[in-house]
């Protein structure tokens, strides 16, 4: 009993400043939480969070509303389609909406500020290398496909 109660001291008194040091460069690498953290070069990358539902942001929130004409997003078979896409950064402060239009065209509803239309390119050029309008694969297929290539868009380790 001794001894266990030695080990798990010695093992505690290793680790305690090891802990120290992450939780310091932690801290040391984490963007600023002031003002809008959305901008993509203070990210560690944008998230995708679908959603079965329509999603309609305030539109106080909105700052530029960009329809995609040449991006389609294939309908999943076995499951509900999404019907919106939220990309929001790791603060959970959402950055773009894609959704689905009940004509099944694509918009993307910006909410930080950025221009995303001179990514709309990219964005089509990956959606149709990807063929996200014939992946029917229910998370990864369709709208997340696009979803996915607005994600690679807006990272700001990608050359332009």
């Amino acid at each position: 009993m001794a001894l266990a109660l030695a080990l798990a001291l010695v093992m505690l008194h290793a680790f305690v400043p090891q802990r120290a040091r992450d939780v310091a460069r932690a801290q040391t690498d984490a963007p600023a939480r002031d003002g809008l953290a959305t901008k993509p070069g203070e990210n560690s990358g944008l998230n995708v969070r679908l959603s079965q539902r329509a999603i309609h942001p305030p539109k106080p929130l909105v700052k530029e509303v960009v329809d995609l004409p040449r991006v389609q997003a294939a309908r999943a078979r076995i499951a509900p389609s999404p019907k919106s896409a939220i990309l929001e950064d790791d603060h959970h402060t959402r950055v773009l909406i894609l959704s689905v239009l009940d004509d099944g065209r694509l918009q993307a509803q910006v909410l930080a500020d950025l221009d995303f239309a001179q990514h709309v390119p990219f964005v089509a050029a990956c959606a149709e290398n990807r063929g996200c309008a014939y992946d029917r694969r229910p998370i990864t297929g369709g709208l997340g496909c696009v979803a996915i290539c607005i994600q690679q868009a807006l990272d700001s380790s990608r050359e332009p």
